[in-house]
């Protein structure tokens, strides 16, 4: 039995065969309820792991298990002087601002900062991917630490 609800009226129908064409109730296009609430929940799992691992900017324990990974900061970020560096490191780890497909209760895996710099205020971006433990595409189960590396870049706007 597969959920599917419409996208106009909201209305859910539940059935055992086929995906159903239209809402039977307005003929508005439907979803499957059931995979989208599933893709939800993954992503609150890979956020909080994500939150986890950004705030301690590298391997760290999250309910038991080991998330590996590291930071890798570009050439426009490095340039700026080991302060700037440090700087936009610790705002990375306290960041609340975090955006992604899902709002805050997503992936969580991108930001976008704003980072004093002299008489200056420099914009940086951050952004966590997962790989397969020999960071070469993505895990197969992304919510598996043992088979999930995340890389957090840091770099400028220019850089992305």
């Amino acid at each position: 039995m597969t959920r599917y609800q419409c996208i106009s009226c909201e209305a859910t129908q539940t059935t055992a065969g086929t995906r159903p064409d239209a809402c039977r109730h307005c003929a508005g296009p439907v979803f499957d309820l059931d995979r989208y609430e599933a893709a939800l929940a993954e992503a609150r799992i890979i956020g909080a792991q994500n939150d986890a691992f950004r705030a301690a900017l590298g391997q760290t324990e999250w309910q038991g298990e080991t998330l590996r990974g590291r930071v890798v900061v570009t050439r426009g970020i490095v340039a700026r002087g080991p302060d700037f560096v440090d700087a936009a490191l610790d705002r990375v780890r306290i960041d609340a601002t975090v955006m992604d497909d899902h709002g805050t209760d997503g992936l969580r895996s991108f930001g976008m900062l704003d980072v004093p710099h002299g008489d200056e205020t420099v914009c940086i971006y951050w952004k966590i991917d997962l790989y397969d433990t020999d960071g070469l595409m993505g895990p197969e189960v992304e919510t598996d630490p043992a088979q999930t590396i995340r890389i957090l870049t840091l770099c400028l706007p220019d850089e992305y």
